[in-house]
């Protein structure tokens, strides 16, 4: 379920990609095929995947609690890459997916209808 959508107004301006709650300890897979450009811990985002699908479009996954990748493995779409963590007081997990275009983030929810 969507939380934050993209360009929503929060506390740090537009919102650059689609925030979930999902349930705890859900799998995370990788929205396309490509390679891992980063994978690891990154400031207060948790675990964080950056996965280069090719032709200047990179996903961003944050929030991770477990990685099941490393930086340039090859994955598939829809391969696991990882798993959120315990939740929050709400008892759901949070993931922040962000889509880039040539560096500029762009609404992934696109990307996501016409690959169904």
């Amino acid at each position: 379920r969507v939380t934050r959508d993209f360009g929503d107004n929060g506390a740090g301006g537009p919102a650059r990609g689609l925030t979930y709650a999902a349930p705890p300890q859900a799998r995370v897979v990788s929205p396309c095929g490509g390679s891992i450009a980063f994978s690891g811990p990154f400031r207060s985002y948790g675990q964080l995947l950056i996965v280069d699908c090719g032709r200047g479009y990179h996903f961003v996954l944050a929030g991770l609690d477990r990685l099941d990748t490393e930086t340039g493995a090859r994955v598939l779409a829809g391969e696991p890459v990882g798993q959120l963590g315990a939740g929050e007081e709400n008892g759901r997990a949070t993931l922040y997916v962000e889509l880039r275009r040539n560096g500029q983030p762009v609404d992934p929810k696109g990307w996501f209808r016409s690959r169904g």
